[in-house]
């Protein structure tokens, strides 16, 4: 590192990197409390089940969520029915909310200037971190001395229940609150015509690719190439790159099956024609969470990762079929191949048998 640089992270350090300490802190006190969640839309969900843990909490309190380019219209989305989010805060416009909230909670990761001058013009009274320390990069919570609490998590920990591992916990009883999403059945309705069905059918959606990650071709072809039923549609959602992961699956697949690649949907209207589904096969991605949130059957594929696993498992209502399908290869999060098909596949044929059985039945 040159001498430039290093004055550079000095200053930074010496101007953005510190914050004024109230004293007596108590968290009973709260009137506003602001949310900065990573702007993944798995994060961002998640976000709103510690939205409704704060309003059980403070029932009276403004919360607050930041928004990005990326998730605005998610969580403008999600926050429709439910309305449990007081105000969204553009990241861009933050100005304007200087010094206008008691408590941050803030769930990102790695320090850097951008993150300390956005924090320095916030200025909010009190700040909970939650998210991961980077030792040993020039800037880490050894010399960055803005937060007041810092949330250590246990290895074993979902992330959903963060604040329960918190400087909260010391003043309130914090309940599970798993992700849940209501929508507008009209809306779905809507996004049901996309699936061209002349016929009832088992309405399957493929989501087998998240942002940088995804299932091995060859084993998703084995899984549908077992279904023991004629009368299923498989959409698979259109993301970066799939039209060569759909040639080359559909090139492995039997004749017979009905599968199709969807059209590019908005995030509002996928998350719709997500709803509109009967089950979601899915990798760990945005996808299946919304999908548990939704209460749909779930079939989802995790690499075996200790870490990841624990924090980022599906978190399914009790009341619904779900199978987590783990790698039998230790690895990283992204090494999505070697599953143990023969789980996945008999419980997909089970599910397809019931929900047909029951559109049968209810004719």
């Amino acid at each position: 590192m040159n001498v430039i640089k290093k004055i550079k992270i000095k200053l930074t350090i010496l101007l953005l990197g510190n914050k004024k300490k109230h004293k007596n802190i108590s968290l009973k006190d709260v009137k506003t409390v602001l949310l900065s969640p990573k702007d993944a839309l798995g994060d961002t969900l998640i976000s709103f089940s510690h939205a409704r843990q704060l309003k059980k909490m403070y029932p009276s309190a403004k919360i607050g969520i930041v928004s990005t380019e990326r998730n605005k219209n998610f969580i403008e989305l999600v926050n429709r029915k439910e309305k449990v989010v007081d105000e969204i805060v553009d990241r861009k416009k933050i100005i304007k909310q200087r010094k206008k909230w008691d408590l941050l909670l803030d769930f990102k990761d790695q320090i850097n200037t951008k993150r300390l001058i956005w924090t320095k013009l916030l200025a909010p009274k009190i700040i909970i971190s939650f998210g991961k320390d980077k030792e040993g990069h020039y800037f880490n919570r050894k010399n960055i001395k803005i937060y007041d609490f810092v949330t250590v998590m246990p290895i074993n920990s979902h992330i959903v229940d963060y604040l329960m591992y918190s400087e909260l916990a010391k003043y309130f009883k914090i309940e599970k609150e798993i992700p849940k999403l209501e929508l507008s059945q009209q809306e779905i309705l809507k996004m049901e015509k996309n699936w061209n069905l002349a016929e009832k059918k088992v309405k399957i959606l493929l989501a087998p690719q998240g942002n940088d990650r995804c299932i091995e071709v060859e084993e998703m072809a084995k899984l549908f190439n077992e279904i023991n039923f004629e009368n299923i549609k498989i959409i698979m959602s259109k993301t970066a790159g799939s039209e060569k992961y759909f040639e080359k699956l559909t090139s492995l697949l039997k004749n017979d099956i009905d599968i199709s690649l969807s059209k590019s949907f908005s995030i509002e209207e996928y998350i719709n024609f997500l709803a509109s589904s009967d089950i979601v096969v899915g990798v760990d991605s945005a996808s299946v969470h919304i999908a548990c949130a939704l209460k749909k059957p779930v079939l989802s594929f995790y690499a075996n990762n200790e870490v990841n696993l624990y924090r980022w498992s599906p978190v399914p209502d009790k009341n619904v079929d779900n199978l987590q399908v783990i790698s039998n290869i230790s690895g990283t999060q992204n090494d999505l191949y070697d599953f143990p098909m023969e789980d996945a596949i008999k419980w997909l044929n089970f599910e397809i048998s019931k929900i047909y059985g029951q559109s049968q039945s209810e004719r």
